[in-house]
């Protein structure tokens, strides 16, 4: 084991202390902060975003709703990318109009 001595100024050592419980703080405030939400995401986000936040829906239906332009999304190249603001407005529209997608009408399924 070496027994190395490193003698430095009060200070160098006061600001060699304060970097490294600073980095140490930023690290543990930055795991503790909710993940920023994205503002684009693309099919498969978006479906996580939906299902993830009570909007059921499968992976065709999302297609079906798009090429039916019922649902806002753009384009980038030959891929789809929808807005996460956009999304919400969507679904909540859906939910308060009772025209939500996949809607299960809860007295027909009880007459089979």
């Amino acid at each position: 084991m070496d027994n190395n001595i490193v003698i430095i100024p009060f200070d160098n050592l006061r600001e060699l202390i304060n970097n490294a419980v600073s980095e140490s703080l930023d690290k543990i405030l930055a795991a503790s902060q909710p993940k920023r939400e994205q503002e684009s995401v693309d099919i498969d986000g978006a479906l996580e975003f939906l299902n993830s936040n009570g909007y059921r829906i499968a992976k065709g239906q999302l297609y079906k709703e798009t090429s039916a332009g019922n649902i806002p999304f753009h384009k980038f190249g030959h891929r789809l990318h929808f807005r996460i603001s956009e999304l919400r407005k969507w679904a909540e529209l859906r939910l308060t109009t009772g025209n939500a997608v996949g809607y299960l009408d809860y007295a027909q399924d009880n007459k089979r």
